[in-house]
């Protein structure tokens, strides 16, 4: 049951931040613990219920690190409730990766729901079947990547992690491919590119030296 409230949780935080460029303090809490950032029981983005109704401003450390994502708004929003103490580069990118495997496992329910709903038009269910495929891959990826991350092989973390937009796209094409059919989770798939991206694009500054955090 805790379980499954953390998710919901989750899910409804991902969601206000995918729809609202806004996040508004007045002020700070605690930062939640790395531990509770990646939860071993459900492997998704956590928070402490004494943060659940608060959303907290950036800091310029982290609108910085963001600045050059594919969403540097919602990299900085992912980030910000997680990390109001010292900012830590690896934490933040962490966090960002732990953000996409919420919203991949977001889009993965809502697939299964469809592929169980009677009602699902049969012209979309072999996209839906693709799709089902394709998101499992995501969830292993990034779970695989962050593990790379923990043992500080960011260069591998970076190539394992770039399949998961090759395979988002792999979803979407599908329903290209499917005549008279529309993707149902548009936005949410939207979401699992803007946080892929923003993940590769904060690996892909550390790997090529352009990121200051990570210069030693």
């Amino acid at each position: 049951m805790g379980s499954e409230q953390n998710l919901l949780f989750a899910v409804v935080f991902l969601s206000s931040l995918l729809l609202s460029t806004h996040a508004i303090t007045d002020a700070p809490s605690p930062s939640p613990s790395s531990s509770q950032i990646f939860s071993t029981e459900t492997n998704i983005l956590t928070i402490k219920s004494n943060t659940v109704n608060t959303l907290f401003k950036p800091s310029s450390e982290i609108l910085d690190f963001c600045k050059d994502t594919e969403n540097p708004t919602l990299c900085s929003e992912t980030i910000a409730p997680f990390m109001q103490d010292m900012f830590d580069p690896i934490k933040a990118l962490e966090i960002e990766m732990e953000a996409t495997l919420n919203q991949s496992m977001k889009v993965s329910n809502i697939i299964s729901e469809a592929l169980t709903n009677p009602n699902t038009d049969r012209r979309a269910r072999g996209a839906l079947d693709i799709c089902k495929s394709q998101y499992k891959s995501i969830a292993q990826t990034v779970k695989d990547a962050v593990e790379l991350l923990n043992q500080q092989n960011v260069v591998d973390a970076y190539y394992k992690f770039s399949s998961v937009i090759s395979d988002q796209s792999t979803c979407e094409d599908a329903f290209v491919e499917s005549r008279g059919v529309t993707i149902p989770f548009a936005d949410d798939s939207l979401g699992v590119f803007q946080l892929g991206g923003n993940c590769l694009a904060i690996m892909d500054s550390m790997v090529n030296n352009r990121n200051r955090y990570f210069l030693v």
